[in-house]
């Protein structure tokens, strides 16, 4: 029971991570009808952007992944100024070849400027938190109930959370918020009645990119390791948590986060499951629960 109630938090921490990837990459599915696979580049840099700042500049960890999400944000939206816009009325699989193309020239590019030498932001040592230390007797026997959180956990939890309200927020108090959710619903309807579609599409590149760096600075310091492949090494997971969410639903992919998160973690404890098979076990429900629901957990609703 301790290991389980251990590995739940863990999986909390890690679906947070996922989620923090996983609604932008939602929410260009949802506005662009593409699937971006050059999201995990993005990723990757926010983390390096955040060691540059961190490091290089010597900035507190909090302002260098504030950094990270400006020059992320500027990232995305550049990538659509210059790529994207040309294919605004292309099809989707078009598309998918480009973001894939633009993957492989973003992965070369962060090689050639950071090289594939295995980095860390240098973050102190912390003690974790016990928050539960326990004996409970059931049946006869006594269970031990312990739990220990790092603040660095608590701190990508909370931030998690943040964001997530943030984007909330974001997508149903402000006009391009819902400028964004008329986009979605009908692109030409909503062009028709006078939204600007392209900065649309140029604001989800942003906030887009702008999760993904936080995203991404946090796998750094959950991973204690940045690298070039540590971005890509997350997609699935967080196409996982989109497509078990609902394709195009930012909240639904926030549930799915979390689904597949603990998933993962949690299946170390089934026997004769070793960590290296966690991703498969969350595919697994993934197809469990599309076979039960085929639109996802949402159904695509925003």
């Amino acid at each position: 029971m301790a290991t389980l109630l251990q590995l739940f938090a863990n999986g909390v921490v890690f679906g947070s991570i996922v989620l923090l990837a996983s609604v932008g990459l939602s929410l260009l599915y949802g506005i662009g009808n593409f699937a971006n696979f050059a999201h995990g580049e993005l990723l990757t840099i926010g983390a390096y952007v955040a060691f540059v700042a961190k490091v290089t500049l010597g900035l507190p960890f909090a302002a260098a992944v504030g950094v990270s999400v400006v020059a992320t944000a500027l990232v995305g939206v550049a990538l659509d100024r210059v790529l994207f816009v040309r294919h605004r009325d292309s099809s989707p699989i078009v598309l998918l070849v480009v973001t894939i193309g633009v993957a492989l020239v973003l992965r070369s590019l962060i090689r050639i400027v950071w090289t594939n030498r295995l980095r860390s932001y240098g973050l102190p040592l912390r003690r974790g938190i016990q928050f539960v230390d326990a004996t409970v007797p059931v049946g006869g026997y006594d269970l031990v109930l312990r739990l220990r959180l790092t603040r660095d956990g608590l701190n990508i939890v909370a931030v998690a959370a943040l964001f997530a309200l943030a984007t909330h927020l974001f997508l149903t108090r402000t006009k391009m918020g819902v400028a964004m959710r008329a986009t979605a619903d009908n692109r030409s309807l909503a062009k028709v009645t006078g939204i600007d579609t392209d900065r649309v599409l140029r604001a989800t590149w942003g906030l887009s990119g702008a999760l993904a760096a936080v995203g991404g600075a946090f796998l750094g310091v959950q991973t204690g390791v940045i690298q070039p492949r540590m971005g890509f090494n997350v997609l699935l997971v967080a196409f996982a948590a989109v497509i078990l969410g609902g394709i195009g639903s930012p909240y639904g992919a926030m549930v799915g986060a979390y689904v597949i998160g603990i998933a993962q973690e949690m299946s170390i404890a089934i026997p004769g499951v070793s960590a290296s098979y966690r991703a498969a076990v969350s595919f697994l429900i993934l197809v469990g629960v599309l076979l039960v629901k085929p639109d996802g957990i949402a159904g695509g609703q925003w």
